[in-house]
């Protein structure tokens, strides 16, 4: 029996929790029928399409109001109507999606998943009481990193409600080797790729402070910067009141990562928080040599000295460092890659994740009791905490 599975996230900026789905997507169809949900505009407007492409129904709809918002409503008319088996929401941050979930439970969907792809960052007690309510009608919550879970349980997760699924990316499409980007660097350039949205979270600013020492000691470094992010007009300001408008390229968001990927001498990741990014799972799988910071999920990803280098997040020092010994050791960077490559297919695949993800369902679909259930709100506005707001979109980001 081919069971109905909707995955869904009320994220305004779904950049990796959107690749992150459409990886599964393309994965569970061949086991269940599924729908991709997400606000319908910007970035979402584009994943639905690729959700099409795949084969997937796409489901626009803005999952961030009021529980007697129209859209709320009409979500929750939808998942009755459809007699969806299996909900899935994915979280970027702990107050994102609330008011869907409890749609979705009182649409009477019999099973209830959610992923969290960060670690805890609740640090409100109004947030707190919110999504402890909020767990009550979730069946379980995935965590994509061993760190992270360490954090829910921190946080009085029951460990009983918790199962592990590890982030895990395709093969690379193009494959290294394949034709490179046009990105009209000067003969001799070293590229050294950042993907990550700018905002605080991902450390731009720490790699601004490490840059000049790079350059001192290799100077044809280029650094390519892919994404877009609240913080992106004050990092080209930065840039430029630092002298440093000739080495940093801002790329704007890509389509194009693999190639970007297999152009790329060196990946950069220097986030000051993480839940296991993507970014350093696509360089594994492509063979580049690694770089970042010792973070949650990174450095379960990456392997010190064995598949790249990691450094404290926030030590600019220690990132240029590590930047330089890649950089000027060809050899050692060879062997990183390598290495990163045989790890991503051993660990971080999306076969991988697909199957455990399917596991994580068939145990609830096989137990679920359909029912729905009256819960009262979290106190919430568009899906974000009131007290949050700034914080949320000037230090967590929406990225994974």
């Amino acid at each position: 029996m081919r069971h109905s599975v909707c995955l869904f996230t009320a994220s305004p900026e779904p950049s990796g929790v959107g690749e992150h789905m459409l990886t599964l997507a393309a994965g569970l169809r061949e086991q269940y029928d599924v729908t991709f949900g997400c606000i319908p505009s910007g970035p979402g407007a584009h994943l639905l399409t690729r959700a099409a492409a795949l084969g997937v129904a796409p489901m626009p709809l803005d999952g961030r109001g009021w529980k007697t918002d129209p859209e709320i409503a009409r979500l929750r008319d939808w998942l009755r109507a459809e007699r969806m088996a299996l909900f899935h929401l994915h979280a970027g941050v702990g107050w994102e999606g609330h008011t869907a979930t409890y749609a979705a439970r009182e649409a009477g969907v019999p099973a209830i998943v959610r992923t969290e792809h960060l670690p805890d960052v609740i640090r409100d007690p109004e947030e707190r009481a919110s999504h402890d309510r909020l767990l009550t009608v979730v069946d379980r919550l995935i965590c994509v990193s061993a760190g992270g879970t360490a954090s829910m349980l921190e946080a009085g997760v029951p460990a009983s409600k918790i199962r592990v699924v590890r982030n895990g990316v395709a093969a690379p499409d193009p494959l290294p080797g394949a034709p490179q980007p046009a990105l009209a660097l000067p003969p001799g350039a070293r590229p050294v790729l950042t993907v990550a949205r700018f905002t605080e979270q991902k450390g731009h600013r720490v790699l601004l402070t490490a840059i000049p020492a790079i350059l001192a000691a290799c100077p044809a470094a280029r650094f390519l910067w892919a994404g877009t992010g609240p913080l992106e007009a004050a990092l080209r300001e930065e840039v430029r009141a630092r002298g440093l408008a000739s080495a940093v390229r801002f790329l704007a968001r890509r389509d194009d990562v693999p190639a970007l990927l297999a152009a790329a001498d060196l990946v950069l990741l220097p986030s000051l928080f993480e839940g296991l990014p993507l970014v350093v799972l696509e360089a594994m799988a492509a063979g580049r040599p690694v770089v970042a910071t010792r973070a949650c999920g990174t450095d379960e990803a990456v392997r010190d000295g064995v598949t790249g280098r990691l450094v404290p997040p926030g030590d600019a020092a220690a990132l240029a460092t590590a930047v330089v010994e890649a950089l000027t050791s060809p050899h050692l960077a060879a062997r990183w890659g390598d290495a990163g490559r045989e790890r991503w297919r051993r660990e971080f695949t999306a076969a991988r994740m697909v199957r455990e993800t399917a596991a994580v369902y068939d145990e609830m679909l096989d137990a679920a009791v359909p029912g729905a259930v009256e819960e009262p709100m979290p106190h919430s506005l568009r899906g974000w905490s009131r007290p949050s707001v700034e914080h949320a979109m000037s230090v967590q980001g929406e990225r994974q």
